[in-house]
């Protein structure tokens, strides 16, 4: 649990984001918009999650240089928050090598105090969805030590506003950036390019890029494979190298280096198996037509199907949330590493964006948890809350890092693309991922005929005998004992495991009026307590 009570100003976060979580997609695309090239009104927003404006420059007392273009910064959230996208600020960039000023301030507790301030106050001005910070490069030892101490803290402001911070990172030989950054950062965008004068970014070195920062510890959902949309040794940008005459499907023209669709193609694909995501450097270097490198990138994950389609066996990192309230990240021990969500409490949740599900019927939901002494419980939620799922219990496993896989099965009525929410109807425990499993017509069928019970439960405790009549019921279903007791849900399920009704516990009955005739399921959840009855609609 938490030592701190976070300050929730839950209805104003939660409506807020909840607007636009369904627009992002647990696979990211992350273009750089410059202060100095491009226009706002040319962005392909439809085809990217996150645009990171470029740059902010920091004093070394913890400050900010003016920012250029301003007005630009504040039209760019304008229209990106109205087609669901993200912005942050990227602060720093390559500065003609020139880092001394994040050296100077990151050495200081006061100047990495003013910074942070600067920075929040700074995102809250624009209206940011958070920071990326790009410092090129900080050196091993102190430098090193110094900005994992500036990233702590700038994460710990940050993600207490429900904001992001991200960095930029070099592809291949990045030991200054700590282990530690790994678990305060949301993601790390790859600079797998620039590698040498010549062949700067082959598909090879976006393939060594990922394996590095994967192999490191790195969760998979947080390694964004970055690529490029210019030239080397020339550093022509891909729109005036098809001026030129260079082909969209090749590498090379002349002298030059670049990345072609067919490689910007291959390369998504290789960060959908192996990262979370895709990145640019930079949008006003592409071209708005049929040729486009961006469009070529939401081919392939429209192709794809987002990176979130619930295949046999796939698992969700539970860290990957697009949106969330009141939870944070923490090193997991669990089998795989990485980071798992933690300091869970009762009224907290975590939003999944762009899940698919490819047909309707039955999912078997799986949900890896870890609980010291109390246990609590979840519920699987569709669209922001309008479609409950299910409700389950977490058990209590012993220990913050004592892991167990809880399941249960839910029905999804209509296919289709859906924002997925785990809300925590009981805090007190951890979620390190979860994973969605179509269960088969002739397996749902078997497991109904064999138990019906177990089509919805799990975990199941002893059941009690309270009264529940008439029995066959045509309209209204009386509820004494601990059906109507407050404080618990009441759910009613059909034999198939679909949930038809819901209300809370408390109320003495039901209109049942509107449910075919048939035989069901109503259970009644407190805690750990789970009863169940039987009862026949006429």
């Amino acid at each position: 649990m938490k030592t701190t009570k976070w300050i929730k100003a839950c209805l104003l976060l939660a409506a807020g984001a909840f607007i636009s979580v369904q627009t992002f997609a647990q696979f990211k695309v992350v273009g750089y918009m410059p202060s100095w090239s491009g226009s706002v009104s040319a962005i392909q927003y439809s085809k990217l999650t996150h645009i990171n404006y470029s740059f902010a420059l920091p004093t070394s007392t913890g400050g900010l240089q003016a920012i250029e273009n301003p007005s630009k910064l504040s039209s760019l959230v304008s229209s990106a928050h109205a087609n669901g996208v993200k912005v942050l600020i990227a602060v720093g960039g390559w500065n003609n090598g020139n880092d001394g000023a994040f050296e100077a301030l990151a050495a200081n507790a006061t100047y990495r105090t003013n910074f942070v301030n600067t920075m929040m106050s700074f995102v809250n001005q624009y209206g940011l969805d958070g920071v990326d910070i790009d410092w090129e490069y900080p050196d091993a030892g102190a430098s090193a030590n110094n900005y994992l101490l500036l990233m702590q803290q700038l994460s710990t402001a940050l993600h207490n506003q429900g904001k992001l911070l991200t960095a930029a990172v070099v592809g291949t030989g990045g030991a200054s950036i700590l282990n530690g950054v790994f678990n305060v950062v949301d993601f790390l965008n790859l600079m797998a390019y620039d590698y040498n004068n010549y062949e700067h970014s082959t598909y090879n070195y976006a393939s060594q890029s990922l394996s590095y920062w994967v192999g490191r510890g790195l969760p998979k959902a947080k390694a964004i494979l970055g690529v490029p949309f210019y030239a080397r040794p020339s550093w022509n940008s891909y729109a005036t190298l098809l001026s030129q005459g260079a082909s969209p499907n090749s590498d090379y023209f002349g002298s030059d280096y670049y990345n072609g669709i067919p490689t910007i193609k291959a390369k998504t694909n290789l960060a959908f198996d192996q990262g979370g995501g895709i990145m640019m450097w930079e949008l006003s270097q592409d071209v708005n037509n049929a040729n486009s490198l961006l469009s070529a990138i939401y081919q392939v994950k429209i192709d794809r199907g987002g990176g979130t389609n619930p295949q046999p066996g796939s698992v969700i990192q539970a860290e990957s949330y697009s949106s969330m309230s009141g939870v944070q990240t923490e090193a997991c021990t669990d089998e795989g590493g990485g980071s798992n969500v933690g300091y869970i409490e009762t009224g907290d949740w975590m939003a999944y964006s762009s899940i698919n599900f490819p047909t309707s019927g039955t999912y078997k939901v799986e949900y890896r948890v870890a609980s010291q002494s109390t246990g609590g419980q979840l519920s699987l939620d569709l669209n922001s809350g309008s479609i409950v799922l299910g409700y389950l219990n977490v058990p209590a496993t012993g220990g913050w890092q004592t892991w167990t896989t809880i399941s249960h099965n839910v029905n999804v009525a209509t296919a289709g693309t859906y924002s997925v929410g785990i809300y925590a109807q009981a805090g007190g425990w951890n979620i390190n991922w979860f994973r969605i499993t179509k269960v088969s017509t002739a397996a749902a069928a078997t497991v109904a005929a064999t138990n019906p019970k177990d089509v919805v439960f799990e975990n199941k405790v002893a059941e009690k005998a309270p009264l529940l009549y008439p029995n066959p019921v045509a309209t209204s279903l009386n509820l004494k004992g601990d059906f109507n007791q407050p404080g618990g849900i009441i759910t009613i399920y059909d034999l198939n495991g679909k949930q038809v009704l819901n209300a809370k516990g408390g109320v003495s009955n039901i209109s049942v009026d509107g449910l075919p005739s048939g035989t069901y399921l109503l259970v009644y959840t407190k805690g750990d307590k789970k009863v169940t009855q039987k009862f026949v609609k006429r």
